[in-house]
């Protein structure tokens, strides 16, 4: 079956309605007129230079117009688009035939790898989230995500296919994100539980308008979910990664209360299922078939993180499997600790860890965005919410949680945060 893809729309949508606006940003209006007239110079510059199918061409990912129309001309080229951000990317590479894009993982729990994005996976994944949002040329999105991350870059083929706009903001400023969130033109966002947080302790709202305001990259709790919808925000949490080209599951509009604690049925096109251990496993034509220079994958993605399908079809995701803390022989989700904690309105937010120690082999430590001075009410409310075995034994208070540039919590950051935080005895460190 053939797949009209993103650039290929934005070319439909230039013919038929050039003045349009595909991109709206603080330094104006990009029509679909202009954004097919500077995507098509930019194509021909790359052919010109013998680049095409075969190649990957690396644009600065910054949520920016221009970028936008690297995008639209490397993907008119044949060439595989490579965003890149603070870390680069500088070399040459083969890319497999079909390759549309190769992003990197996150990173949030190691090294990044490069994912190998096909035509068919975008095209699956755009037409999958249509059919659950009903996203269409009348909505305008709000992308404050950075481009060098498929949170980002979904935005971008979602809109461009559909024939609607994107809101931009070059980084996220929550007082800007929610002039963007009053604006009666927009209808849609995307962000994470951090972003969704600062938004809600700025202004609570009430919020009119909004169609849908799709929440994932972080474990995110039950009571900022219902902050947000009781603010006029209709969040909906949504569960994916890089290797399926976003989204895999989300909760259906319109049903986000009973929803709470899940992350909603699977989309169209994606079969979920665990392993014995409880991974969950993902099969479907969205999904990456493989790593930039690694074998291609064969049998369902290993997704590395724990979870179930429940009684109404749901997926819910409980932690991840190499996040899990071992201490004194029990096991600790870390998602069921930063879930507790998060839950409290003193706290800004949290990231679990855990620390070496001699007699326990690990412990549990707790990154917290909060004063020092809150600590012990914090620790006092947490006690009743976790077993004993999954209290933290050292709190470290923070002005603002260390993330990642994509929004989500950088582990490996928290975990030096605890390491220097220094022994378990220390309960309160910093």
């Amino acid at each position: 079956m053939t797949v009209t893809l993103p650039h290929e729309w934005a070319k439909i949508h230039a013919d038929s309605k050039p003045d349009a606006p595909a991109v709206v940003s603080p330094g104006g209006t990009m029509p679909y007129g202009e954004l097919d007239r500077r995507a098509e110079s930019h194509a021909l510059r790359l052919t010109e230079a013998g680049i095409g199918a075969g190649d990957v061409v690396p644009f600065e990912a910054t949520a920016t117009p221009e970028a936008v129309v690297a995008l639209v001309g490397i993907h008119r080229s044949g060439a595989a688009a490579v965003p890149h951000g603070p870390h680069g990317f500088d070399r040459r590479a083969s890319v497999p035939p079909g390759t549309y894009a190769v992003l990197p993982t996150s990173g949030s729990a190691g090294k990044p790898r490069d994912v190998v994005l096909t035509g068919s996976n975008i095209g699956a994944s755009v037409d999958a989230c249509r059919r659950r949002l009903g996203n269409d040329a009348t909505d305008r999105w709000l992308l404050t995500l950075p481009l060098f991350h498929v949170g980002g870059l979904s935005i971008v083929w979602r809109s461009l296919t559909a024939g609607g706009s994107i809101a931009m903001l070059p980084r996220f400023d929550a007082a800007a994100a929610t002039r963007v969130l009053r604006d009666p033109t927009v209808s849609m966002a995307s962000l994470v539980p951090t972003m969704l947080h600062r938004i809600l302790h700025l202004d609570s709202g009430p919020y009119r308008g909004l169609k849908a305001i799709l929440l994932g990259g972080a474990p995110a709790s039950a009571e900022l979910i219902e902050r947000g919808l009781v603010a006029g925000l209709p969040v909906l949490q949504t569960y994916g990664m890089t290797e399926t080209a976003s989204q895999v599951a989300t909760v259906e509009p319109g049903t986000a209360f009973e929803s709470l604690g899940t992350a909603g049925p699977p989309l169209d096109g994606f079969a979920v299922s665990t392993s014995d251990d409880g991974e969950i496993l993902l099969e479907g034509t969205a999904i990456s078939p493989g790593y930039l220079n690694e074998p291609p994958r064969s049998g369902p993605l290993h997704t590395g993180d724990l979870g179930h399908i429940d009684r109404h079809g749901r997926l819910v995701v409980t932690g991840r499997r190499d996040g899990m803390i071992i201490t004194g022989g029990e096991n600790v989700h870390p998602a069921t600790v930063e879930a507790a904690i998060n839950a409290l309105a003193s706290v800004g937010g949290s990231i679990v860890v855990g620390t070496p120690d001699d007699e326990w082999g690990h412990v549990v430590a707790a990154v917290v965005e909060a004063t020092p001075a809150a600590l012990p009410a914090i620790e006092a409310a947490v006690r009743g919410r976790v077993a004993p075995h999954e209290m933290p034994r050292c709190w470290i208070p923070v002005g603002e949680l260390p993330l990642l540039e994509n929004g989500k919590p950088d582990r490996a950051a928290a975990s030096r945060l605890a390491v220097e935080a220094g022994s378990s005895d220390r309960r309160y460190a910093g």
